[in-house]
């Protein structure tokens, strides 16, 4: 008997987001010292209030006021007061410029903003199994691949319901486009593969074929924001896309009860529940053990405690608040592309990074509620940028200065020393601090935050960056050919050449970066193989080196 998915979006979509004006408040800077009933009885405002109780000390209070401009000409002639005036709001200049982000609690929540600056998911596609994607206003310079529909009756992978363009809007929204909201993951690729109909259910075989498929077109994170009933051939092709090594992440359910819904509770599944802006597990959520995280998935009890994203609405779209776990799992799956994208495509790393980083909920350590916490994105990049790539870091710049021990008593020996090691140390590691700098995200921050190895993987994108070709040592080989003999250049190539050494033989011996058609051991050897020859390289760059020196002695 076939089984039937339903949506897990509990409770009515709002309409278009509903922005009032601000009340007319008046905001009262009195003389420091002034008590609350001294500044009501002075200014003749009963309802005046301190803007923070930490405004008591500085004497700043405000009031909602029926004509703020008459009250403003009034108050700000009274003694004792040294300032009043209407409250203006003001705005985060910078990035990102979307104008609804500040409604965006979520995002903050996470710490979306150093994903960002890591790459913001470039190179990753993220299939989102759903209703189908739909390119509304705000989803206009995100990257959507043509799709496919399993739904019968419905040909095409526009979205007829809202739920999986809203889906899709959490995970890759355009950002920084002066627009509506913003995305976690905005430079990563959506796979939109309708197998839910515009009424938001689907039959267990569309929904087995939809991830069939996105395996197949090459995604490296599958977001399933549905659940119902077990379905073994849903589970037959859960398993095949985890053993192809794609993170598969899936809603809790909505019931509000212990037990999760399938595909959730399927083993390698990350499975995903809540949270409101409280960081408490939402009231509809369900729990249960197999829950591997917490995310936000809204609880519009709260005022803008919803999720706000960009959504299909009749024949437009619409800035709409969603609640429910279907919420929640997107957050999870942005996050994923973005640690992907930042790590070279370490699935299980990345999958590690997500679980060991997240905030602790609830009973300390994972439990039913929370699984291991709330997602952390910023916590998760932390520890990517602050382990691993200082590690690398560390590594590139200590080969580098052992290869410059090598390098003779010619002169100038100590600047060549230096040299060599700073670039062991960028080629390997990258300037792996600059996303956790409070800049905007800039194409060149990205490519040098990188270790040099990656550097393909934020232009061309992945599995192509990861060809045999670009993962061996003939460009750094090159290089030393024909720059490594010259004095300036010298040891900077050889140096760099050093630190790809270190990093080939890293990964080769700690894995982390497998190799596009050379899978398992294959892979590892040829890493290793060319980081052997990415060292010869520098040792014979610094025998040049040495040559000369005796040449001029």
């Amino acid at each position: 008997m076939l089984c039937l998915l339903s949506l897990l979006a509990l409770g009515p979509t709002v309409g278009a987001m509903d922005l009032p004006a601000a009340p007319s408040r008046l905001v009262v800077d009195l003389r420091d010292g002034t008590s609350l009933d001294e500044a009501r009885a002075l200014t003749g405002l009963p309802d005046l209030q301190w803007v923070d109780p930490r405004s008591a000390d500085e004497a700043l209070a405000w009031a909602v006021v029926a004509d703020v401009s008459a009250e403003d000409r009034r108050v700000s002639a009274l003694p004792g007061i040294e300032a009043a005036e209407p409250v203006f709001e003001m705005v985060a200049l910078g990035f990102p410029d979307d104008p609804l982000y500040d409604k965006q609690w979520n995002l903050r929540a996470i710490g979306a903003p150093t994903g960002w600056r890591a790459g913001a998911g470039a190179g990753i596609t993220v299939a989102v199994i759903d209703t189908g994607v739909t390119r509304v206003a705000d989803l206009a310079d995100t990257e959507i691949m043509a799709g496919y529909s399993f739904v019968s009756g419905e040909p095409g992978s526009a979205d007829g319901n809202g739920h999986g363009t809203h889906v899709a809007g959490t995970i890759a929204q355009s950002t920084d486009n002066g627009l509506g909201v913003a995305g976690i993951a905005p430079r990563a690729r959506i796979l939109p593969i309708k197998a839910l109909s515009a009424a938001g259910s689907g039959m267990s075989p569309w929904i087995a074929s939809a991830i069939d498929e996105a395996v197949d077109q090459g995604a490296q994170v599958i977001n399933l924001s549905l659940g119902g009933g077990h379905s073994e051939v849903i589970a037959v092709a859960v398993q095949k896309a985890l053993d192809a090594g794609v993170l598969v992440v899936a809603a809790a359910g909505n019931s509000g009860r212990e037990g999760l819904g399938h595909p959730a509770a399927l083993p390698g599944v990350i499975a995903v529940t809540a949270v409101g802006p409280d960081d408490l597990l939402a009231p509809y959520s369900s729990f249960g053990a197999g829950v591997a995280l917490s995310a936000p998935g809204g609880d519009k009890r709260q005022t803008d405690g919803g999720i706000l994203q960009d959504t299909v609405d009749g024949d437009g779209h619409a800035f709409k608040e969603f609640q429910g776990t279907s919420m929640a799992t997107p957050h999870v799956a942005g996050a994923a592309a973005v640690l992907l994208s930042a790590n070279g495509g370490d699935v299980a790393g990345a999958r590690r990074l997500l679980l060991d980083t997240a905030l602790d909920l609830g009973e300390p350590g994972p439990d039913p509620k929370y699984g291991h916490g709330r997602l952390d994105l910023k916590a998760s990049l932390s520890a990517l940028l602050l382990r691993q790539q200082a590690m690398l870091a560390l590594l590139g710049g200590a080969a580098a200065l052992l290869l410059a021990s090598l390098g003779g008593t010619g002169p100038g020996r100590q600047r060549r020393g230096i040299v060599m090691t700073v670039a062991g140390a960028l080629a390997a590691g990258g300037l792996f601090f600059l996303p956790l700098l409070p800049l905007p995200p800039m194409g060149l921050s990205t490519l040098l935050s990188r270790p040099l190895l990656l550097w393909p993987g934020a232009v061309i994108g992945d599995p192509y960056w990861r060809n045999p070709l670009l993962m061996s040592a003939l460009l750094p080989l090159l290089a030393t050919f024909v720059l490594g003999p010259t004095r300036t250049l010298g040891p900077v190539v050889a140096g760099a050449c050093a630190g790809l050494a270190a990093h080939f033989i890293h990964a080769a011996a700690l894995g982390g970066i497998d190799v596009w058609l050379l899978p398992g051991a294959l892979g590892r050897g040829w890493l290793g193989i060319n980081g052997a020859l990415c060292a010869l390289g520098a040792v014979a760059a610094i025998g040049v080196t040495r040559l000369r020196d005796k040449h001029e002695v």
